[in-house]
């Protein structure tokens, strides 16, 4: 190893500046020119006198004006940290967790105990903390009693060191992948200079930029709006009952005059945007969707006519326009190149309202035996009590039998 090596690889590595130097190398070149050896708070005594051993000078006392630096660690007050990332980037270490506007912490193993991330701390909420005099911090203290505790310290000494020169070598990488982005920048930037553009020129493409970008984002939202219509409506109409309620067949009038306005918007925007090539397929199977939509809206029309003995005029019409729907779906199954249906009607059967009444106590039976046996400070008797009614429900349902 060079001098300089030898004198770096006796300081304590805490890279803690109280010598005048940004690190413990510098130091070390410094030395190595004719500067004091007793500049070092950390080293105290002990690095003094190894110092003076290796370049055979005479030992001096500490220098009290560069202050003091017993064993000691950083602690984060976690509670009253505000994520502002200052300490993480001053400790020369890396030994601080943590991310903006989140709780930092500091890596205890780590910690040299220099002390640098104590000033930038905007709350003031760092301090440096004594350690124990039977814990043993291996880079600093006082002198080494035993061969273990001079390996201990040199190991610590050396790990310290390489996880500053780790982070110098990121924060140099970091560096120059920035530098590197800023000239591509650069470059990108005299390129488009080159060749400028007239004024009114690039005026003009600009607003034209503007234009198409404003028409697609208007075009994209108008298929989205008809998609939504469209789910929403076919989702009614299977959430419907047969025949559907009044309120759920003006709910689906209104559902349909919203798609029909929705396809309506669309179109109008397809016809001023320039022409593109459209398969003519998507076209006839939204006129067959639609034909079928609207015979489904005609049953459920006549149905619900039939049903509360409306004037015979009114079902006339009403099958009138169901025939017409027909023929709409037929027409629009043929242009579709698709096999005509088979219009048959089923008639379903109506709903039970007595089996209904019980499958609805069994269901609640059901759910108060999972909530009895999912709580912790059931009683037996109440679960009991549950089960037996879930099993009087069950033999109900099972021994009905429809009129």
């Amino acid at each position: 190893m060079s001098l300089i090596q030898c004198i770096d690889a006796l300081l304590p590595q805490t890279q803690c500046g109280k010598c005048g130097h940004p690190g413990c190398k510098p130091y070390a070149e410094g030395i190595a020119s004719g500067e004091p050896i007793n500049k070092c708070p950390p080293g105290g005594r002990e690095t003094i006198e190894a110092l003076a051993d290796l370049l055979k000078v005479p030992v001096l006392e500490l220098d009290i004006s560069r202050g003091s630096a017993p064993a000691q660690i950083a602690y984060i007050r976690e509670a009253e940290c505000i994520g502002c990332t200052k300490c993480i980037q001053a400790c020369p270490i890396d030994a601080i967790v943590g991310a903006a506007k989140l709780m930092h912490t500091v890596i205890i193993d780590e910690c040299t105990g220099c002390d640098l991330c104590v000033a930038p701390c905007p709350v003031d909420c760092i301090e440096m903390r004594p350690l124990p005099l039977a814990t043993v911090l291996p880079i600093v203290g006082g002198l080494a009693t035993s061969l273990e505790d001079i390996q201990a310290r040199t190991a610590k000494r050396n790990h310290a060191r390489r996880r500053f020169e780790l982070r110098n070598a990121r924060l140099h990488r970091e560096e120059q992948q920035r530098l590197a982005e800023r000239q591509a920048r650069a470059q990108r930037t005299v390129q488009h200079t080159e060749a400028p553009l007239d004024p009114v020129q690039a005026a003009l493409e600009r607003v034209r930029t503007q234009k198409a970008a404003n028409a697609d984002a208007s075009l994209k939202k108008a298929k989205i709006d008809v998609a939504m219509s469209r789910a929403q409506l076919h989702k009614s109409l299977k959430a419907f009952g047969h025949p559907p309620t009044f309120e759920q067949q003006s709910q689906l009038i209104v559902l349909q005059q919203q798609f029909e306005a929705a396809e309506q918007a669309l179109a109008q925007l397809e016809s001023s945007a320039p022409p593109v090539p459209v398969p003519v397929a998507p076209a006839k199977d939204a006129d067959l969707k639609r034909a079928k939509i609207q015979l489904a809206m005609r049953r459920a029309e006549l149905k619900k006519a039939q049903t509360n003995e409306a004037p015979g005029e009114q079902i006339k019409a009403l099958e009138q326009a169901l025939k017409d729907a027909e023929h709409a779906l037929h027409a629009a199954q043929a242009a579709s190149e698709q096999p005509v249906p088979e219009l048959t009607r089923v008639e379903k059967r109506p709903i039970d309202s007595q089996l209904r009444q019980l499958k609805t106590e069994l269901a609640y039976a059901r759910a108060d035996v999972s909530k009895l046996e999912r709580g912790t400070h059931t009683s037996a008797e109440l679960l009991d009590k549950a089960r037996a009614r879930l099993l009087e429900a069950e033999r109900h349902v099972e021994a009905y039998v429809a009129p």
